[in-house]
């Protein structure tokens, strides 16, 4: 979406189906390519792949086994976004159930950074460590993994993140992304590489219904795991995440009740917009501005009391974070020149900025702007620490590698990166980056497309159809979220929602009216008119309002439509 001007939004609607006559799941199915059996009821464990697939899986086991029956010290690592969060309290969840006491630690997103570090295994050793088991991370902790050794401390690495030159000297190395993996489905998350692990070690530990139960009442974690870490919903990531929010939507978690609870979730049907707009924000909160061990332990507590003051700290974490957010999006702002183009890439930096909001300060100006984005602030050593988000017709991290040779480090995938680079050699990077830019991205890159599954008319859209829509989800990440075009409806009201940062249509065809709501469109209250008819891009949902559903558009876009 473009902004201001008082002109409506300019999108490219890529319509994949344009013929309104098409039964609209057929249409959903095939711009997918998903199969007619996608449909289909479906047991968890049909599409679930044999963990013992995993590389390493086997060590790893038998090496926890030996722990357990010697009574050794054993401390889960994690990491402090979502899926290293998740991936952490599953794993205590397991020892918890099988009564064997472990403790758990996590870094420091400024003081630590990512990954397992020697000084950290020092604090473990302190401890009296035996055994390390790293959830969604220790594929790259090469140093950290020797000096285990050398104290007398196994490591067994449990993570999904792609493998840099050679595999670190631990004991196991369980990652479906290694480059020996036979392992059918690479694309799932550290959470659910540690779901696996459990999975392979709960039957020496427990009955066949027991351990089933007790895998079954943790996918609420998994789910969640998945969603925030953006994977596929494909394969059993799309079983986990289906069976997951369903366990989810009546989880007993304590910390996680309170969490829906603050967050502003209803009880009923958890989504993945739930998680990935409510949940997720305040598990990362932490991580973000404070120790991420207080979303751990909100969701292992055993305690209303306990997990309803984790869950308030979190949300006051999250507020802190959304104000801070709002201000740095605005620095930013006020940093680009109006009476100039844009740059086909825009850089922003500003020394004071808290390091662990600079990703959703460059994601927040990519998605106003259409174009890759990099904000930078400085860290300790005196460097400078940006965030990187781009544009589908930008590999901003295969961009970044013709550079490397100014970074102190770096690494991401095509549309977010990180890097460090010293202040003196900033200057120079950004010129050449600049330039290089230019070179590569066409004005036609900037135009947001919007991708439409298909045009529909009134006879099509109905609340019998939308629950079938939502069979076809769980939607997210390669299985999106259908849109759909309406042509020639007119507009029948319109009104301001908060304060005028919204709008509420009417909009009606034939005999029908449909509701719809148009989030963060307020500065096209006055480019649209009463009676205006219009082309509608919109999603689909059902509105449940006192026990009665309803239809309700979601809208993407609006376009004048043709005469």
């Amino acid at each position: 979406m473009t902004t201001g001007n008082g002109k409506l939004p300019r999108m490219r609607w890529k319509i994949l189906n344009p013929d309104p006559n098409r039964s609209i799941i057929d249409v959903i199915l095939q711009n997918r390519n998903l199969p007619p059996s996608h449909m289909d009821a479906f047991k968890l464990t049909d599409r679930l792949h044999a963990p013992e697939l995993l590389p390493d899986l086997d060590k790893a086991v038998q090496r926890i086994l030996r722990a357990v029956e010697n009574e050794e010290k054993i401390t889960v690592f994690g990491d402090y976004d979502v899926d290293g969060i998740t991936s952490t309290a599953l794993m205590i969840y397991f020892f918890r159930k099988i009564n064997y006491s472990v403790t758990f630690m996590l870094p420091h997103r400024e003081k630590d950074g990512y990954g397992l570090r020697p000084a950290m295994v020092n604090h473990m050793a302190e401890e009296g460590t035996k055994l390390i088991i790293t959830v969604d991370n220790g594929t790259t902790s090469h140093e950290a993994i020797e000096h285990a050794a050398k104290l007398g401390i196994d490591v067994v690495v449990t993570d999904h993140h792609l493998p840099e030159g050679n595999l670190p000297a631990a004991l196991a190395v369980v990652n479906p992304n290694r480059k020996d993996s036979e392992y059918p489905f690479k694309t799932i998350c550290g959470v659910a590489v540690a779901f696996k692990l459990i999975f392979a070690l709960s039957p020496h530990f427990m009955a066949e219904d027991d351990y089933k139960q007790f895998l079954l009442n943790h996918l609420d974690l998994v789910a969640m795991g998945t969603i925030a870490d953006v994977m596929p919903l494909r394969d059993e990531n799309y079983a986990l995440v289906k069976f997951g929010l369903k366990v989810l939507s009546g989880t007993r978690k304590p910390g996680l009740i309170e969490l829906k609870k603050i967050s502003g979730v209803r009880e009923g049907r958890v989504t993945p917009i739930s998680v990935g707009y409510f949940l997720a924000p305040r598990l990362n909160a932490s991580g973000r501005l404070d120790m991420a061990d207080i979303s751990v332990k909100l969701l292992i507590s055993e305690s209303p009391a306990e997990a309803k003051n984790l869950a308030d700290r979190l949300n006051r974490l999250n507020q802190q974070r959304q104000k801070m957010q709002s201000d740095y999006v605005a620095d930013a702002l006020a940093m680009l020149d109006d009476s100039k183009p844009l740059e086909k890439v825009i850089f922003v930096e500003n020394d004071h900025w808290h390091a662990g909001l600079i990703g959703l300060v460059s994601g927040k100006l990519k998605e106003r702007f259409s174009r890759p984005v990099l904000a930078f602030t400085r860290d300790d050593n005196g460097n400078f620490v940006g965030s990187a988000r781009s544009i589908d017709a930008f590999h901003v991290t295969n961009a970044l590698s013709r550079f490397n040779h100014y970074f102190v480090n770096y690494g991401g995938h095509h549309k977010a990166a990180g890097l460090t680079i010293p202040v003196d050699k900033y200057p120079s990077f950004k010129k050449e980056f600049l330039e290089y830019a230019r070179s590569v991205i066409h004005d036609e890159d900037l135009i947001q497309e919007l991708i439409v599954d298909s045009v529909v008319d009134i006879n099509q859209i109905n609340l019998s159809v939308a629950r079938i829509i939502q069979d076809v989800g769980p939607f997210g990440e390669t299985n999106p979220e259908p849109v759909f075009v309406m042509q020639g409806v007119r507009i029948h009201e319109i009104r301001e929602l908060s304060g005028g940062k919204h709008l509420k249509l009417f909009v009606e065809k034939g005999n029908q009216m449909y509701e719809c709501l148009w989030w963060n469109a307020g500065e096209y209250k006055d480019s649209i008119a009463f009676r205006q008819k219009v082309d509608v891009a919109f999603r689909l949902n059902i509105n449940n309002w006192q026990g009665t559903d309803r239809l309700q558009f979601t809208l993407e876009d609006i376009r004048t439509a043709k005469q």
